[in-house]
């Protein structure tokens, strides 16, 4: 009979252990998510800033030639 309440706590040990390990998993997912779209979001906001360097140089070489 002992063995079988040691069992059965330890059963339900491991129960907790995995609803905590699901628990921590799901929260990991979500942080990698938010950064995921977070540097993507940067990304993009790179991509566009870069088409306005190209554009200030087209500027400021066009200045240089006319001076």
């Amino acid at each position: 009979m002992r063995k079988n309440v040691s069992l059965a706590r330890l059963i339900e040990s491991n129960k907790e252990n995995l609803n905590n390990n699901q628990m921590f998993i799901d929260l990991i997912e979500e942080k990698v998510h938010r950064k995921q779209v977070e540097m993507q979001e940067r990304h993009l906001t790179k991509q566009a800033g870069e088409g306005n360097v190209i554009k200030k140089g087209l500027v400021i070489a066009t200045n240089d030639n006319l001076s």
